[in-house]
């Protein structure tokens, strides 16, 4: 038994924004391998950000099929495939899962305008979806489509994200599971089903929407083309494990109500576990469908963070290529408070808690005594700045005020910027050494759906006992500085807010 345990593997697919990973994970929880490709993000102007499917699942296919290679060469067998991935992105795609156009990016802001004509809805929309009505989501994109684009918007079989049609190519369904509908503004998170309210509301016909699943459901099994890069003879299960930053929550073992944890990629989130699901009068926060069946996350979101420290790398150090080496140098030659830059990184729009699509980024403060160091720091001080909302306004919500925070996210790959969230936050952070929150809780959905483990607590255990956290300690002296810094960031994003509300006036 004990050799045959050795030899299964379930192999996770994480669809980012920015890149796909597979991983190869052991019954123990071990990342044996791992493969990582990138793709664009094609961003045209201030409000269009469109990826093209095709170019995603190509990066799959050749994933696949290097994972088939070691599998073979390791004597290991796939035994599953878990499927997890970014949200609230739209393709429209034909009755043989074919893109119809590229797909509308959960980053897109097209559908701000039409947001706004659906105003005097958004208190009956969020006490159904448990989330503020923006562009971001996927039913104000699919009324752009239907208004922009009609006859693309008529001949779609389905109108789909990333995660049902990586899932569809594997193996030729329809399916989604709830955490992921949770993320149209369409679905019921109280009775987990399709809200025939919001479908009328929004004239979006239901035949368009995948079929319902639970998370962590098999959809269906691999069709041959994955058996043969794979070089096994039979089939094997397909898992929609629940969207990335639930399943990021769940791979860094928030399991009871009230542990919160903070996940930096393209963009940032922090999540709080709840037992139920819990609405803000605010509606400050979002309330979503959780990667553990019978439970909720409270949302708070930072649209720009990966991407942002991106976009500077590639201004400052265009001869990078991606690489973070030169930021990370020069973001250790300045000190906390940036030498007296204060950047606000709203680059997408602002998230938490105002939702608001219009404000912008800024930096202020620069003086000729400035240099780089001082710019990037800002950069990652405003990020974490916004997550720090985020922090107060989930703990607002779901209750109680956590000492520790678990922390992943390839921006934690980076020491200085975990100990700025600590500082900002004033609170402990915790970051595994295993960096692969997302996949791993993509393995634990898979590893309870198999029977592998009887619960989820065992899951995490399992794989929690090959390495230990890094913790990251608050400096106090840091906190008032950061309190004033703050304020003045909050002035600025008023201000343009203000500015924007004028100059529409006119």
């Amino acid at each position: 038994m004990e050799q045959n345990e050795k030899r299964c593997a379930t192999l996770v697919i994480d669809i980012g924004t920015s890149s796909a990973r597979l991983l190869v994970i052991d019954r123990k929880g071990v990342i044996c391998t791992k493969f990582q490709k990138n793709y664009p993000l094609y961003v045209l102007n201030e409000s269009t950000a469109i990826q093209k499917p095709e170019e995603v699942m190509k990066k799959i296919w050749e994933m696949l099929k290097a994972a088939g290679e070691w599998l073979g060469q390791n004597q290991m067998e796939a035994e599953v495939i878990s499927v997890t991935g970014q949200r609230s992105s739209v393709i429209p795609v034909d009755e043989y899962g074919s893109a119809m156009t590229e797909a509308i990016s959960w980053q897109d802001r097209r559908a701000a305008e039409i947001c706004l004509e659906y105003k005097n809805e958004w208190k009956k929309i969020y006490q159904i979806t448990g989330m503020k009505l923006s562009p971001v989501f996927s039913a104000p994109k699919m009324v752009w489509l239907k208004k922009n684009k009609p006859e693309v918007y008529q001949r779609a079989y389905k109108l789909i994200g990333f995660q049902e049609y990586v899932i569809y190519q594997l193996t030729h369904q329809f399916a989604t599971d709830h955490s992921i509908a949770s993320r149209t503004s369409l679905f019921d998170i109280k009775k987990l089903e399709w809200s025939e309210e919001l479908l009328l509301i929004f004239g979006v016909k239901k035949e368009k929407l995948c079929s319902l699943i639970p998370v962590g459901g098999i959809v269906g099994n691999t069709i041959d083309e994955v058996s043969k890069c794979l070089k096994q003879r039979t089939s094997i299960p397909v898992i929609s494990a629940g969207g990335d930053q639930q399943c990021a929550a769940l791979g860094l073992g928030c399991l009871e109500h009230g542990d919160m944890e903070v996940n930096s990629g393209t963009g940032a989130y922090v999540i709080g576990l709840s037992d139920v699901p819990v609405l803000d009068k605010k509606m400050s926060v979002n309330c979503n469908v959780s990667a553990i069946p019978g439970k909720w996350i409270v949302e708070g979101a930072v649209l720009s963070a990966g991407k942002a420290a991106a976009w500077m790398n590639e201004q400052f150090f265009p001869e990078s290529k991606g690489d973070f080496k030169e930021f990370s140098k020069v973001l250790e030659e300045s000190c906390p408070g940036a030498n007296g830059v204060i950047a606000s990184t709203s680059f997408s729009g602002k998230g938490t808690p105002r939702w608001n699509p219009s404000v912008r980024a800024g930096f202020m403060g620069i003086g000729f005594e400035n240099n780089k160091g001082d710019l990037v720091r800002a950069l990652l001080e405003g990020i974490a700045a916004e997550l720090s909302e985020c922090v107060k306004e989930v703990e607002r919500v779901v209750g109680g005020n956590q000492k520790s925070i678990l922390a992943a996210g390839g921006m934690t790959g980076n020491p200085v910027y975990c100990q700025i969230l600590s500082d900002m936050f004033q609170k402990e952070v915790k970051k595994p050494k295993e960096m692969e929150a997302t996949g791993l809780g993509a393995w634990i959905s898979a590893q309870k759906t198999l029977g592998n483990v009887d619960n989820y607590q065992e899951g995490y255990e399992r794989y929690a006992e090959n390495g230990e956290d890094l913790c990251y300690e608050p400096d106090p002296d840091t906190e008032i500085l950061y309190q004033n810094t703050n304020k003045l960031r909050n002035y600025y994003e008023a201000f343009y807010e203000s500015y924007e509300k004028k100059e529409a006036e006119l």
